[in-house]
């Protein structure tokens, strides 16, 4: 493992996944890689992600990918012309799948991509570029989180190709198993955990108080104004209330992916409770990943739907609250906890009931000093469970 290139998505603005690429590139530096290119969906030629032990940046597809004319071009191939998306995918994806052959490790990151789409993923479309170089590489298709339901015939045929696979939940990894798909497959949890915090101020008006830290997204309202996004402010503003009537509690809320995709929701909350001068909003969305780590470290509770956001805090020993929407949350709460029941709420649980955040936080505050000594008990060998990783593929190429 001297020459390696990781692909993800995002990570310029969406702190999840810098903060996985963070983790993941510590773990194979230590591990013997020389030199690691990075891809990332949202960086140009000659940008730099300020990631770590990163030596060269390289986008992932051409700047005209992401024009308005071609996204809808794209959409009618991906619909009516599937048969293309490969040929297509080999010029949209130039500029990474033309680092394939320089690299004897790739390292493609699943994440939740395959939760989303039951068509061919480009992961799939990537990973066959991959495994057909000529240099034959070891390409890893790494930190799984999937849903029974969305392991298609294409994942199936992409995981008989690669060398590696990870998944980072138990209940993705027991899924793959079920379907069959158990080669070199391992159950190895999120990089994110073992990415330090780095110091930043806090709003000087909570020094010394306690507060809550609190997160949620476009990705899980939607349309603020419409049912679903009625639901989950309604639901927040009864928890917020909830919060508030501990005399001794605070609220700091805190987005983790940024050009507004989290802030757009947090302002209707902080608008509504501003006048408590309780309620307080992080907003400056310069801060990085290991900065709002230690925004979340200093929290007395964490209440998030940013699945890497609730990463932050279980690895800061924050008793946490989930409102989960995909399987990774109910899987790593399972694995820290031995079930999630009480620690994520299931988002389509909001239209029926508006108090059950309410609940689960008085929950959370009944047990927190249990659910504290817990994560300080099983977090560092969860640490070193993460960075296993780096021996796997490092061993793999012996």
């Amino acid at each position: 493992m001297k020459n390696c290139l990781i692909a993800i998505g995002a990570a310029k603005y969406n702190m999840g996944s810098q903060m996985l690429l963070r983790g993941i590139t510590q773990i194979i530096k230590e591990n013997g890689a020389e030199y690691i290119a990075v891809s990332s969906a949202d960086i140009n030629e000659g940008e730099s992600l300020n990631i770590p032990f990163a030596d060269k940046y390289v986008p992932r597809q051409f700047k005209w990918s992401k024009y308005w004319l071609f996204l809808k071009f794209n959409a009618v191939i991906n619909r009516f012309l599937p048969f293309l998306r490969i040929f297509w995918a080999s010029i949209q994806y130039r500029p990474l799948i033309r680092q394939f052959k320089n690299c004897d490790t790739i390292i493609l990151v699943a994440a939740d991509n395959y939760d989303y789409d039951n068509r061919k993923n480009i992961l799939d479309v990537l990973a066959d570029f991959a495994v057909r170089q000529k240099n034959k590489p070891t390409v890893i298709l790494y930190d799984f989180s999937v849903s029974e339901r969305n392991i298609t015939k294409y994942l199936k045929e992409t995981c008989t190709k690669v060398d590696v696979l990870s998944a980072r939940d138990s209940l993705s990894y027991d899924n793959l198993i079920k379907a069959g798909i158990d080669k070199n497959l391992y159950l190895i949890p999120d990089p994110a955990f073992i990415v330090p915090p780095s110091q930043t101020s806090l709003p000087r008006e909570l020094e010394g108080k306690k507060f809550v830290g609190v997160n949620v997204s476009s990705l899980v309202t939607g349309k603020t104004d419409g049912k679903k996004g009625r639901a989950v402010l309604k639901a927040y503003e009864r928890m917020i209330e909830k919060i508030l009537s501990h005399e001794d509690l605070n609220i700091l809320l805190i987005p983790h992916v940024m050009r507004g995709a989290d802030l757009k929701v947090l302002k209707l909350l902080f608008e509504k409770f501003k006048d408590t001068n309780r309620v307080f909003l992080i907003s400056d969305e310069s801060l990085n990943g290991p900065q709002l780590k230690y925004i979340i470290s200093k929290c007395q509770f964490f209440v998030g739907a940013r699945t890497h956001a609730t990463i932050a805090a279980y690895s800061s020993c924050v008793p946490t609250l989930v409102l989960g929407y995909s399987i990774k949350s109910l899987g790593i709460a399972k694995d820290l906890f031995g079930s999630y029941e009480d620690y994520v709420v299931n988002l389509d649980l909001l239209n029926d009931n508006a108090d059950i955040l309410a609940q689960k936080f008085d929950l959370l505050y009944s047990k927190h000093t249990e659910i504290k000594a817990r994560l300080e008990q099983i977090m560092p060998r969860y640490m070193e469970d993460a960075k296993k990783i780096g021996k796997i593929i490092a061993d793999f190429r012996k």
